[in-house]
C-alpha cells in the first residue's frame, strides 16, 4: 500500500456521507466553498503503464495537493476539482449525451474556451491567473448539449471544464479541474498520462471522466463501456478527454482502466490509465 492508498483509506473512515447528495442545497454549496479554500498537501502523478502499480480510489469530497477530490473524481493536479451544480433546468440524466464527440466551429470553440477560462478564474483557479491567461484551448468538443474544454499551458498545466449548455448562463452545471502535476514529464510517443480519472455526481446524475496528455503517435482513444459501448475520446494537440454518464470509472484511480489506443501508423494497442 502506498501513501495515496493510506490517504484514501483514512478519508473513507472519516467520511460516512452518502455519495448521492443533493448538490444544489445550501449545505452542499457551503461545503464546496470550504473544499476550494482548503490548503492541500502533496502526492504524485505517474504516467499510464500496464505494469505500474496504481493509486487508491478517491471517494470523499476532500482536497489534497496532488490528488484532488470532489464528488469522487480524482485529478493529479495542484488544486481542487470543481463541481458547480445547475440551479435550474439542464439536461436531465444526460439525455442528449453521445458516445462519439462532435466538433465545434471556430467561434463556438473560442466562446467555450473563454467561458471555461472565466469560470476557473472566478472559482478554483484564482491562484492560477497567469497560467490561465497564457493557456491555449487544446480540446473543444460537444456531446449533445454538453461541451468539454481543455486549456493547456507549460509544465503540464491544464484546466478542464465539462458544462451543460442547455441551462441558463448563470445556472449551468459544470465539473472540471485545474492545476499542474508534480514532476511533470511529457508522455512518450505511444503513451497516455491521465490527469483526471474517476466518477463524480452532478445534478444530471453520475459522470465518469478520463482526461490527460497523449504522445505524438496517439491519434485515437476508446473506452469500452459495459453500458454505453465504445466511448471515443477527443485527441487533439497532445491531449485526450472522454466522459460518459454512469459509474463505469468508479474505482479507476485505484484499479486502473484499460483503453484502446490507435496510433499514427494505423496499428492499435491498449494502455492502462491510472493516477
Amino acid at each position: 500500500m502506498n501513501r495515496i492508498d493510506d490517504i484514501t483509506v483514512a478519508l473513507r473512515s472519516l467520511d460516512p456521507a452518502d455519495r448521492h447528495v443533493d448538490s444544489a442545497n445550501a449545505r452542499a454549496r457551503a461545503d464546496l466553498q470550504a473544499i476550494l479554500a482548503t490548503d492541500p498537501a502533496p502526492a504524485r502523478q505517474h504516467p499510464s503503464s500496464p505494469s505500474r502499480p496504481v493509486a487508491g480510489r478517491p471517494r470523499s469530497a476532500r482536497a489534497t495537493r496532488r490528488v484532488a477530490l470532489v464528488g469522487g473524481v480524482a485529478a493529479a493536479v495542484t488544486t481542487a476539482v470543481v463541481l458547480l451544480p445547475a440551479l435550474t433546468g439542464g439536461d436531465q440524466a444526460f439525455a442528449t449525451w453521445t458516445p462519439t464527440p462532435a466538433g465545434m466551429t471556430v467561434q463556438e470553440s473560442a466562446d467555450a474556451a473563454a467561458e471555461c477560462r472565466q469560470t476557473q478564474e472566478e472559482g478554483p483557479g484564482t491562484s492560477y491567473a497567469d497560467e490561465l491567461g497564457s493557456a491555449a484551448p487544446v480540446i473543444a468538443e460537444r456531446r449533445g448539449v454538453w461541451t468539454t474544454v481543455v486549456l493547456a499551458g507549460t509544465d503540464g498545466f491544464s484546466a478542464l471544464c465539462i458544462t451543460d449548455d442547455s441551462a441558463h448562463l448563470f445556472a449551468r452545471g459544470m465539473i472540471g479541474s485545474i492545476g499542474t502535476p508534480a514532476d511533470y514529464a511529457a508522455p512518450g510517443p505511444r503513451d497516455l498520462v491521465a490527469s483526471d480519472l474517476g466518477m463524480g455526481t452532478m445534478g444530471a446524475g453520475d459522470i465518469s471522466l478520463a482526461a490527460g496528455t497523449a504522445g505524438s503517435d496517439v491519434v485515437g482513444v476508446v473506452f469500452h463501456s459495459p453500458d454505453h459501448g465504445e466511448v471515443a475520446a477527443t485527441v487533439s494537440q497532445g491531449h485526450f478527454a472522454l466522459w460518459l454518464p454512469g459509474d463505469a470509472l468508479d474505482g479507476a484511480a485505484r484499479n486502473g482502466v484499460e483503453v484502446e489506443v490507435t496510433y499514427r501508423d494505423g496499428s492499435t494497442g491498449t494502455s492502462r490509465l491510472h493516477l
